[in-house]
């Protein structure tokens, strides 16, 4: 449903007038039904356009400790919850009438009384008992006991709470940390393991001062500037992660840094959130600025292009001045003024190196002059011998003497030859053709590039990438996680011409996937992962987010592995789990076709493969490991997680030399990570026969 049909006939929302969307709103807002959803974003705009009209029968709500809450009535059952101050309405919960009175006579409005920043309580007798329901007798020792109640208060817990804090165990507080601001929640998940959080910023200013301002509240309270962003926020039911940025996010958004910077962060920390608000950021601040905000591939560009509709408006001036596209795609429409050129896939690459070989020492596998095209030839961009024969090979493994090297740079220069002289090009090379065309006509398209995902670019585009923004202030921002490289080979960023050192900043809070997947997840990667730059990254996250462990179910044959995955799936079902919610993947297509196909039969599934412009209402996603990078769901399955396929044997032998293979083996165990950080609340792993070695760290 289009924006239009809520803002149409509208008058200018006064300034005097304020209304906030609080994150409890959008909550409670997405679990209505389609129906309740359009009845309720009506009154909102019914509310903006006139607050005292009568028929909204604003009641202030019995019974509440909060006398700023009020009740707004969409229908004969359904309540919307506001708070009221002044000339501030800050829309914070919508239910049906019993449901809508009992969350605000649970509830009230505090301001902090050491941070300043505005915070949404639920009462804490309630909780009290509540707590005690789940309490483990005997009791034991508090496992905040320990901490100054001024060290907490300083973290933003609220003061009210401080005693039960003291008081509860390990269980407890897990049980208590859901119904504490989010500031808190954090800073006690950190405390519980082995962390010492700093203090909350304080709001250092005189008693006029609103508490909404504060970095804390903005992540859960959203100030509405006009009708067309009110209607934005609501069309998406994920709005709630584009629109509520935790303030390390924030920061990173607003970073004012003279050149390239870096965004760094494991998998559900908001990289591509941030990205998105970083852009719609600088397209706000600099009305003349043309942004770029880019990616690696087609299927994450067009979530990225919806976000922007949502941050922006789609129609909006400053939407129409950031163009989103995957960059080989703005590539490949650019680097020529003539016809599009001709790109060799990978069947003609091997042919090619093939016949190239002529009478070169059968020593020399054509798998590993394939690698040493792909790792450093074709990626590099090596044109000359003199080029090749002082090149860095990190990584690759056999030493190559000056005689050697002349001996292979026959062979690369009879397949560049062979390759121009059919018309075909490598992605590289037309990545380069643009760069060069644009540093002859010396005119930058663009004042800014975002780029999300930047881990699986290579320096030939890390090169293009530098060109088509002018140097200055924030000209380059690259969101992306080392720990996720699945496509690409790593390698030095200063050696593209990428400096990004002293202007990294890392996120360290999960909002996608719950504690328990996070923490299976992160098991299967080193705790810190070292770039070729030398700056070390470390993994540690807190998740706030809970839920069952992931379930690691083997079978002794392919029938069995089937059985598995149908009874998962019947059993989302019965849980409530939309069709569209859930995922499969697996390394291969055609391992994902024998157990996936069978298993949707059984279960009574339609399943639609994961494409652009190709996702099928009511049936179960499919698709390869790699095509999952950047995608969420509810629930997902990785199958085929045996000892042939997770690491992909057919990958290792490719690989001849053992640096190969130890590479081969890290992209293959990425590929892993980045499956299983695509749930947010179910993870499932199956294989038949022998089980992947990649899941021995995990028992």
């Amino acid at each position: 449903m289009g924006v239009e049909r809520y803002t149409q006939g509208l008058t200018t929302w006064e300034a005097h007038n304020v209304l906030e969307l609080a994150n409890t709103f959008h909550r409670s807002l997405n679990r209505l039904t389609n129906a309740e959803q359009t009845a309720t974003k009506t009154i909102i705009f019914d509310y903006m356009s006139d607050p005292s009209r009568p028929g909204l029968s604003l009641h202030r709500v019995d019974k509440a400790r909060e006398k700023g809450f009020w009740t707004i009535r969409v229908n004969r059952d359904l309540r919307i919850v506001v708070y009221k101050q002044s000339q501030k309405s800050v829309f914070c919960y919508v239910a049906h009438h019993d449901d809508a009175y009992s969350w605000a006579q649970r509830r009230r409005f505090e301001i902090h009384p050491v941070t300043g920043a505005a915070q949404i309580i639920e009462l804490v007798e309630v909780v009290r008992e509540e707590i005690r329901t789940v309490a483990r007798t005997p009791a034991r020792r508090g496992i905040l006991a320990g901490e100054e109640r001024d060290y907490l208060l300083s973290l933003g817990v609220p003061a009210t709470y401080l005693e039960l804090l003291l008081q509860v165990d390990e269980d407890g507080l897990l049980e208590l940390l859901p119904r504490l601001p989010e500031e808190a929640q954090e800073a006690l998940m950190a405390i519980a393991t082995g962390e010492r959080p700093e203090p909350r910023p304080v709001l250092h200013v005189d008693n006029k001062a609103d508490p909404f301002t504060h970095p804390d509240a903005q992540r859960r309270f959203w100030v509405a500037s006009d009708e067309q962003m009110v209607a934005q926020a609501l069309e998406k039911p994920w709005a709630e992660w584009l629109v509520f940025l935790h303030p390390s996010q924030r920061a990173a958004v607003e970073r004012n840094v003279n050149g390239p910077a870096r965004i760094s962060g494991s998998a559900g920390t908001g990289k591509s959130v941030v990205a998105m608000h970083r852009a719609a950021h600088l397209a706000r601040q600099t009305p003349s600025a043309r942004i770029l905000l880019t990616t690696f591939s087609k299927i994450l560009s067009e979530n990225l292009s919806e976000g922007m509709d949502t941050l922006l408006g789609s129609s909006s001036e400053a939407r129409q001045r950031v163009e989103v596209v995957h960059l080989h795609a703005y590539a490949h429409s650019h680097a020529s003024r003539l016809k599009p050129l001709a790109i060799a896939d990978d069947r003609t690459i091997d042919s090619v190196i093939e016949n190239a070989r002529d009478n070169l020492d059968p020593g020399i596998t054509n798998s590993f002059l394939r690698t040493e095209w792909d790792a450093i030839v074709d990626y590099w961009g090596i044109k000359t011998f003199d080029e090749y024969k002082v090149i860095a090979r990190n990584g690759r493994g056999m030493a190559l003497n000056a005689t050697l090297r002349r001996k292979l740079w026959d062979v690369f220069e009879r397949v560049q030859r062979q390759l121009a002289a059919s018309e075909l090009h490598t992605f590289g090379e037309v990545c380069d053709r643009l760069r060069q065309r644009i540093e002859k006509d010396e005119t930058r398209p663009f004042t800014h590039v975002v780029v999300d995902e930047a881990q699986d670019l290579g320096p030939r585009e890390l090169r293009l990438i530098a060109a088509l923004a002018p140097a200055g202030s924030r000209p380059l921002t690259f969101a992306g996680d080392v720990g996720q490289r699945v496509f690409r080979w790593p390698f030095s960023w200063l050696g593209a011409g990428i400096d990004v050192r002293g202007r990294s900043h890392r996120l360290k809070v999960n909002y996608r996937t719950t504690a328990e997947i996070r923490l299976f997840s992160d098991h299967l990667l080193p705790a810190r992962l070292t770039e070729l730059d030398g700056e070390p990254e470390e993994r540690a996250a807190v998740s706030l987010l809970h839920g069952p462990k992931p379930d690691l179910k083997g079978a002794n044959d392919l029938a069995g592995e089937v059985k598995i995955l149908a009874e998962w799936l019947i059993g989302l079902r019965e849980r409530g789990f939309a069709p569209g919610e859930i995922a499969i993947f697996a390394r291969t297509r055609r391992a994902l076709q024998e157990r996936a196909g069978p298993a949707l039969e059984r279960a009574g599934f339609g399943g639609t493969w994961l494409a652009p412009d190709n996702i099928e209402e009511g049936k179960i996603i499919l698709g390869t490991l790699h095509s999952a990078k950047g995608l969420e769901f509810r629930a997902v399955a990785i199958v085929a997680c045996d000892g042939s396929h997770a690491p992909l044997q057919a990958a290792l032998d490719l690989a001849s030399e053992p640096d190969d293979k130890r590479l081969t083996r890290e992209r293959e165990l990425s590929l892993l990570y980045v499956g299983c950080t695509r749930a947010r609340d179910q993870l499932l792993i199956t294989w038949s026969g022998t089980r992947s070695r990649f899941l021995d760290p995990v028992k």
